[in-house]
């Protein structure tokens, strides 16, 4: 039985993201490192639109139910508010591969934030590529350094 898709679907899943993924491809051996990079960061890619999607449709109603959320919404909105968050920022933010600053958080942020959806997609986008690349280098870092 091959694992290779369930473990290419953890580059869709909050926190793990391709952070948990290529690791984990690698050290099973499901596929070449290259075709394991590209997949995972394909995967993870799609989580860019598909959360923005999810934010405009969840948010609004949020936000008119609970006035707690509607003051978090309100409270990020106020700092952002004329600040320029900068795109490098937000991808160098994603682009660190560790959990809890994939791409969701990216896409959160960003929304929360009010930033632009374009440029705020190709920042978490290159932030992904980065991140795929690191984990990827440093994981076969460690399996060449343990002789796997």
């Amino acid at each position: 039985m091959s694992y290779a898709p369930l473990v290419f679907l953890i580059s869709l899943l909050p926190v793990a993201e391709l952070r948990g993924s290529i690791p984990l491809a690698l050290g099973l051996k499901v596929a070449p490192p290259l075709l394991v990079f590209l997949i995972c960061v394909g995967l993870n890619l799609l989580v860019i639109p598909i959360t923005f999607i999810g934010l405009d449709l969840l948010a609004p109603p949020l936000i008119r139910r609970s006035k707690r959320m509607a003051s978090i919404f309100a409270w990020f909105s106020k700092r952002g508010h004329g600040r320029n968050w900068g795109m490098v920022g937000l991808a160098l933010f994603v682009g660190i591969p560790l959990p809890a600053t994939g791409a969701y958080t990216g896409v959160l942020i960003a929304y929360l934030l009010g930033m632009k959806r374009g440029q705020a997609a190709l920042a978490i986008a290159t932030g992904v590529v980065m991140a795929g690349i690191l984990a990827t280098l440093a994981t076969l870092g460690i399996i060449s350094f343990l002789g796997i």
